[in-house]
């Protein structure tokens, strides 16, 4: 399997917009399988596969199609490079040479995380106790901000 992370696709075969039978039938049943419902009656599928490293998410808001991959093991490298488990620091030194909107998002002090963004790629980088824990790739989106692109 292919572990470089395309921004506004995916990795490998596995591409956002798929629906969550496709993409038990690339990888097999998930490890876990969770269902979080919000105060909007939209709701979120999220399939966890633990020997991968992965998070699947599918929403109501998108016809449960995958809209968002998160990326936990080091396996994974974006633009040649692997990000996962670097230290802050070293992070973003790496990233502001690839990315060149690299920008902390938001701070949350108060668990020690902090959530730093690509806009122009669709990328989170989400760091916990100083260390690049995850990524999570998101699809392009129309002009409205509400369409989302699925590739191709």
């Amino acid at each position: 399997m292919k572990t470089e992370i395309i921004p506004y696709f995916g990795f490998d075969k596995i591409k956002l917009g798929l629906t969550l039978g496709q993409i038990e039938l690339l990888l097999g049943k998930a490890s876990e399988n969770n269902k979080e419902t919000y105060s909007d009656n939209s709701i979120d599928m999220i399939l966890k596969y633990h020997n991968l490293g992965i998070d699947f998410t599918f929403s109501s808001d998108d016809d449960f199609r995958l809209g968002t991959i998160t990326f936990y093991s080091n396996d994974f490298t974006l633009k040649g490079k692997k990000l996962i488990g670097l230290n802050e620091e070293e992070f973003v030194s790496k990233s502001s040479l690839i990315f060149s909107d690299i920008e902390l998002e938001d701070d949350f002090q108060e668990l020690n995380s902090k959530d730093y963004t690509s806009n122009s790629n669709g990328i989170s980088f989400w760091i916990d106790n100083g260390i690049v824990e995850s990524i999570s790739i998101f699809p392009d989106y129309e002009n409205d901000d509400e369409t989302p692109i699925w590739p191709n």
